[in-house]
This record gives C-alpha cells, sequence and structure tokens, in this order.
C-alpha cells in the first residue's frame, strides 16, 4: 500500500477526543473474541476495501473494514499494517503519543507477519520518526525512537527500493533529526522516482538550507 506523507501539526490544539465504538478501534478494542472460522480470501476481501476507506480519509470505516479482516484471519500482516497506518494518521487528530505509540504496536505486528516487506518496515520507521519528533516538541528524550527509525530506514529500501514513499519519509527523518543535506539528498531521490512532496515541506527544507 502507498505511504501518506503525513503533515504532522504540533502547533495546533488537539481535538477532543471522543467516545469511539469498539467496531471502530483495532481488534475491536481488545475486548472481542472472534469465534469465526478462518477465511483467509475473506479477510483479504476485507481489507481491500479497508484500504479503499482509508485513502478516501474515511478512517473509521477503514477500522471496520480492517477489524472484519482480522475476524477473518488474525495472521494476515495487511491487518495490522492497516491498523497501524490509521492510527497514524488519527495521532495527527488526537491523542498524537498514545496514537503513535499504538502505531507503531500494530506495525510491529505486521512486521512480525511479514518479515522481507520493506514497505512495512518503512511505514513503521517513519511512526517511530514522527513519535520523536513529538516528543522531542515536548521537551522529551526522543533518542531511542530516532535511533530506531534511523536504523529502520535503510533495512527497509534494501527490501523496497522500488518505492518512493520510503525515500521521502527517510527525507523527513533526516529533516527532524537536523541533517538538512541528507533530508535534501533524499528528497531529491524521492522527485526523481516520481514521488511528489508538498511544497511547503520542500520550502521549509530550503530555508534551512540557507
Amino acid at each position: 500500500m502507498k505511504t501518506i506523507l503525513l503533515t504532522f501539526l504540533i502547533a495546533q490544539p488537539m481535538l477532543a477526543v471522543a467516545e469511539q465504538p469498539m467496531n471502530e478501534l483495532p481488534m475491536h478494542g481488545g475486548q472481542h473474541e472472534p469465534s469465526v472460522e478462518r477465511n483467509p480470501e475473506f479477510s483479504k476481501d476485507a481489507a481491500k476495501r479497508g484500504w479503499k476507506a482509508y485513502y478516501e480519509g474515511d478512517l473509521n470505516t477503514s477500522i471496520k473494514r480492517f477489524n472484519q479482516a482480522w475476524m477473518f484471519d488474525r495472521e494476515n500482516p495487511e491487518v495490522y499494517w492497516g491498523f497501524g497506518l490509521v492510527m497514524g494518521r488519527r495521532a495527527s487528530q488526537e491523542e498524537p503519543q498514545k496514537n503513535l505509540e499504538e502505531s507503531i504496536r500494530f506495525l510491529n505486528m505486521a512486521v512480525d507477519r511479514d518479515k522481507k516487506n520493506g514497505r512495512i518496515l518503512g511505514d513503521l520507521a517513519f511512526s517511530y520518526t514522527l513519535l520523536g519528533h513529538y516528543l522531542k516538541s515536548k521537551g522529551q528524550d526522543a533518542s531511542e525512537k530516532f535511533e530506531k527509525a534511523g536504523e529502520m530506514f535503510p533495512q527497509a529500501f534494501k527490501l523496497g527500493s522500488e518505492y518512493p514513499p520510503i525515500v521521502a519519509n527517510w527525507s523527513v527523518f533526516y529533516f527532524y533529526t537536523q541533517d538538512y543535506s541528507a533530508a535534501k539528498k533524499k528528497a531529491d531521490e524521492a522527485t526523481k522516482m516520481g514521488y511528489r512532496l508538498s511544497p511547503e515541506y520542500l520550502k521549509d527544507l530550503d530555508d534551512k538550507l540557507k
């Protein structure tokens, strides 16, 4: 699945957190044990609909569809990948630290089930990057999160070198860790691969290099 380069606006006030129904929480909030016969094909179809809703920006419907996919096959890595990306998107709207930690938890579960998928590993590295950036903005120690991300991006690229979002998100990692020359290099590489980074990001990067 294509990674969406998140715009993580720390300075914006966070929205009030509404109580969400269990079917809009990953794995039904951990409070549901489905006794449904395993069906990988049904799981694959539900996950496909989960991705469709995700790219349409309907995160609640996306979670519902990934929950259906989870009920049919708990070993389907796309389920946990989807959960991880949705929680990452929710982090830009509410409870950044909690949702990014959940994003990391689910993406780790996806990696455990698909260890050679560079795209998932790249998304995991990016969630660590965003969590590190958030913690740093709050005056907390972010070194461990950035260190993990820095270790994962080269591994992800080795497994998925044809996938531009890994390189684009790697650029953001370097930006947040203040290595602006490396960030520029990765941004240029991503652009050559056909990835369109946001004009705002590129302007911020150019400003840092001046």
